[in-house]
């Protein structure tokens, strides 16, 4: 298309500041985890050896002039383990995440309210009502007034309602139970959020409420899309709940273990600052939990993986129902969770690390913009 020279400018302006906003984002990500690991960790976990961080150095040095080792430091000290192999959470933010997972059209698939069009045919919560945009629509995406919203609502016993964007950490996650038609048409009026979903109450299965019933507990299990395959990554976490919260999330006080291969748990846990647990908070030896359905599992998000290669690196949250069918109630489509996986399992990609690595920084693939900038001059 030729430009007028007005035009010409006005695309070259736009370009730039639509480029320019996703470097800074990664490059702002990158200094914030930085400073991150010097002043929230570190604080009572064992120092490197001379010997170690020269293995350390000698590793990422042909992929980076500069890394801080604080984060190999956190995370030896926390698994017990020595690899060179860990990911350092601001490398992660500022080259790893951007370059596997599309950033620039993550806002708008990661609304929960499509979920059901892209994994439709796999396991998921059932969906009663969402609000898109403001706007209500039933299950089946047919526009609806307040009226039959309500109506919808009230002859459910239960539903769990949750921001369908730009939500991290369980933020806004309520659930109601026996509601009355007040109760409901109080929380749409005070209610500010223009995105929406309205789901079920999982009831999950005795083994993932051992410890705390009080929440949903999940797998957070990690897919890389790599030589024209779907891997799962090497190590899992179950995410616990404690004391009232009905949300596991580590943001909010949960905590997480490692699940291992067999489906058992290791017999300590961490929270997000590092805090090292023996036991659950509210009492209960993490070794009584069996998960029994991995192969479900990782079948479930392989198949859920497969329709999303514009992120090549996912984190799953898995819930297990009281059938003990696994249940998507989460894709972590960017920053998916890397602390939570290093800090009780080991290297991230694990097996895959020179490779991941040696492709990003040594070979990457370029990459073209998602938007097409002249459409607006």
């Amino acid at each position: 298309m030729e430009l007028l020279k007005y035009e010409e400018k006005a695309y070259k302006k736009i370009t730039k500041k639509y480029d320019d906003l996703y470097k800074t984002i990664a490059e702002e990500g990158r200094i914030c985890f930085n400073k991150d690991s010097h002043k929230i960790f570190n604080k009572d976990t064992k120092k490197l050896s001379k010997v170690e961080k020269k293995k350390i150095k000698n590793f990422w040095m042909k992929y980076l002039t500069r890394i801080d080792l604080n984060y190999h430091r956190y995370y030896i000290d926390k698994t017990g383990k020595f690899d060179v192999r860990f990911i350092p959470d601001d490398i992660f933010a500022g080259y790893i995440d951007p370059y596997l997972n599309n950033r620039q059209i993550e806002p708008g698939i990661s609304d929960k309210n499509y979920f059901d069009m892209y994994f439709k045919g796999l396991n998921m919560p059932k969906t009663y009502l969402r609000m898109i945009n403001g706007f209500y629509l039933d299950k089946d995406y047919k526009i609806i007034d307040r009226k039959e919203s309500i109506k919808i609502l009230l002859d459910k016993k239960s539903f769990i309602v949750k921001p369908s964007m730009a939500s991290y950490g369980g933020k806004g996650v309520r659930i109601f139970n026996h509601t009355s038609k007040e109760e409901i048409e109080k929380f749409l009026d005070n209610n500010t959020i223009q995105n929406l979903i309205f789901q079920e109450v999982v009831q999950q299965s005795s083994q993932t409420a051992l410890l705390h019933p009080e929440s949903l507990n999940t797998i957070r299990i990690m897919t890389l899309l790599i030589n024209n395959k779907i891997e799962i990554l090497p190590s899992a976490a179950f995410r616990i709940g404690i004391g009232d919260s009905v949300v596991d999330n580590a943001s909010f006080g949960g905590i997480y273990c490692k699940l291992n291969h067999d489906g058992t748990l290791s017999n300590f846990a961490y929270d997000a600052i590092g805090k090292k647990y023996l036991m659950h908070p509210n009492g209960g030896d993490f070794k009584n939990v069996k998960i029994n359905c991995l192969k479900e599992i990782y079948k479930l998000v392989k198949n859920a993986a497969q329709r999303m290669p514009h992120f090549r690196l996912i984190g799953w949250d898995i819930a297990i129902d009281k059938n003990d069918i696994p249940l998507i109630i989460e894709a972590n489509l960017t920053m998916s969770g890397l602390d939570v996986i290093e800090t009780i399992g080991g290297p991230l990609f694990g097996e895959f690390t020179d490779k991941i690595l040696d492709e990003i920084f040594i070979n990457p693939k370029s990459k073209s913009r998602s938007m097409d900038i002249s459409q607006y001059v």
